[in-house]
């Protein structure tokens, strides 16, 4: 099921997106800091609403060091000129949508980056703060608290930036490395393939030791206290596994897009025909792409509201906002293009030496407003629109 998200304000001009995922997590995440790290490291005991309060503040400040994580990302980005869509926190932390690609390996790299650097920096400001507390106060109750508090925070932020450096997608370790690799061999769907499979590999790892503390837990009489850390590992696992998977069909779904049009790459003359106002090259999506992955990579890029479908440069259909509105959005996880896109017949599609009258006609034919372009091959090469007709009017 697809969860729902609302936005919780704007910062810089970044719509920050939250998960109805999240607050749960925020609640669980102040009541184990309350529990157990403020009951274990302070002595004697606070009262369980002093911890509470304590634990929240330490979950506020937690949170804020993601948030800032993700706005470097944002910052760097815009600074290698790319437009960014939102910013969301969800379960497992946060993630920054770009409008648009890294333009080069290097720009991929300095946006990967940035994140784990402000998390590095984070965990030594904090560990200041620690350490002025430890010497210049006298010991109170009070202080050992917010030493506690500040040595959380360092250590959370340690974690954050050392976990994101893994070297595998959908982390940012794994796209520093896709971004190296990309750099070698010139080739992204390479590069992409061998992070993905490193990803996979972490996302194991988690499983595995997630299962693995669940058996040892229960051994150990302590179910309880592990439980929520084991669940944590495995869903985080299946997650990463997921994302880094998603990574790769997406990147193999644009390589294909490219690499099987060769009518794209043709000189013809198309004066007075489609060939001379459609826009080109095509931006297609493929069958078998989840309408989850639609959304979240290729709508926040193109802002269209009609997409030609096609699989190795061939046409399937036409994917239309208006029939995916058509579809239970609690759906869109499971159902694919293919699933949802308009089936492709002779009112949906023109060829490119066709003449601008002829385009005129099918346009007015067809409900969607939109024909694809093919060439004589019968590649898709572009798609055309009433829009485009106007230009010469």
């Amino acid at each position: 099921m697809r969860l729902k998200q609302f936005q919780l304000a704007q910062i810089f001009g970044i719509p920050l997106i939250i998960d109805y995922s999240w607050p749960p997590v925020a609640v669980l995440h102040i009541w184990a800091v309350s529990k157990f790290w403020m009951v274990a490291e302070v002595r004697p005991a606070l009262p369980l609403w002093q911890n509470l309060l304590i634990g929240t503040v330490i979950t506020a400040f937690f949170f804020a060091s993601v948030l800032i994580h993700e706005l470097s990302h944002a910052f760097v980005a815009r600074m290698e000129g790319i437009r960014i869509h939102d910013i969301q926190l969800h379960i497992f932390g946060g993630w920054v949508r770009l409008v648009g690609e890294p333009p080069t390996p290097m720009a991929e790299l300095r946006i990967s980056i940035a994140g784990p650097v402000s998390s590095f920096l984070l965990a030594i400001f904090f560990w200041l703060w620690l350490f002025a507390v430890q010497t210049l106060s006298g010991g109170s109750l009070e202080s050992r608290a917010a030493a506690a508090a500040f040595f959380y925070l360092a250590a959370a932020n340690l974690f954050l930036a050392m976990f994101n450096l893994l070297p595998g997608l959908p982390l940012d370790g794994g796209r520093a490395l896709r971004a190296i690799l990309w750099h070698k061999r010139k080739d992204i769907l390479s590069a992409t393939r061998t992070t993905m499979k490193l990803g996979v590999w972490l996302a194991y790892l988690l499983i595995t030791y997630g299962l693995l503390l669940v058996a040892f837990s229960i051994a150990r009489g302590r179910l309880w206290q592990d439980f929520v850390v084991a669940v944590w590992l495995l869903i985080l696992g299946i997650f990463l596994k997921s994302a880094a998977e998603s990574d790769y069909r997406y990147r193999e779904q644009q390589s294909a897009s490219k690499q099987a049009q060769p009518g794209a790459r043709k000189q013809w003359d198309v004066s007075g025909t489609v060939g001379a106002v459609m826009q080109s090259p095509a931006v297609s999506v493929s069958p078998d792409l989840l309408i989850a992955e639609f959304i979240d990579r290729i709508l926040a890029a193109h802002r269209y509201t009609t997409f030609p479908v096609a699989r190795d440069g061939r046409l399937h259909g036409i994917l239309s906002l208006a029939s995916l509105r058509e579809k239970p959005q609690e759906k869109w996880e499971k159902l694919t293009v293919g699933e949802v896109m308009d089936p492709i017949d002779e009112s949906l599609f023109i060829t490119v030496r066709a003449s601008i009258e002829h385009a005129q006609r099918k346009l007015k034919m067809n409900s969607l407003g939109f024909l694809a372009v093919i060439d004589p091959d019968g590649y898709l090469v572009g798609h055309l629109n009433a829009k485009d007709l106007e230009k010469i009017a």
